[in-house]
């Protein structure tokens, strides 16, 4: 238990290509998770959202704030009252009932593990459905980039038939053009020029 709890600890505090903190929200200089001073995680990121737009009317997240992928629960307190518990507390209270054969703390911990199970894959389904947005976007533009390539090419592709029907136009009036000045030039001032 001890070493899942690292392990998503250690996934909590991701970076990504350039070295930003996936999890930390616009704090992405710092590690989304630190210990405190009892040794327990506690986000030390922000509730910011960067959104980037991927159409004319649609835009995505790209990045979760750590406490939307690793969700806190509620627990009741001795008192009835109801206390929101960090995500990795919860792993470590379930890790001190097993050492210490607390039935009790197993207990609440297994309960509160489904919970968190459920956090992560809520997390993971927005992702997914992002992704899938990417996706849709992506057909969308690729069809609209093909069809301003058809119609750029139906603009700038030349028209054989017309092209050959405004040649011999050209031609035949280059030909009366010049039957007329063979006729012009017999006149009697062309002789009297000569």
């Amino acid at each position: 238990m001890q070493a899942l709890r690292d392990q998503m600890l250690s996934l909590a505090n991701t970076k990504d290509s350039n070295g930003n903190y996936l999890f930390a929200g616009s704090r992405v200089k710092q590690p989304a998770f630190a210990e405190d001073s009892s040794g327990v995680p506690v986000y030390q990121g922000d509730q910011t959202r960067m959104n980037v737009r991927v159409g004319e009317q649609r835009s995505i997240p790209i990045n979760r704030t750590g406490t939307d992928a690793f969700v806190p629960v509620a627990r009741m307190d001795t008192d009835g009252t109801s206390v929101g518990v960090g995500f990795f507390k919860v792993m470590d209270d379930l890790i001190a009932g097993l050492n210490g054969s607390k039935g009790p703390l197993v207990r609440r911990g297994v309960g509160e593990l489904d919970a968190l199970q459920q956090g992560v894959s809520l997390a993971q389904a927005e992702v997914g459905t992002n992704l899938n947005v990417v996706d849709q976007q992506t057909a969308v533009i690729e069809d609209t980039t093909l069809n301003l390539k058809t119609t750029l090419s139906s603009i700038e592709d030349l028209d054989y038939a017309s092209a050959i029907t405004k040649m011999n136009q050209q031609m035949l009036s280059l030909e009366a053009a010049q039957a007329s000045f063979a006729k012009v030039s017999q006149l009697n001032l062309f002789n009297f020029i000569k």
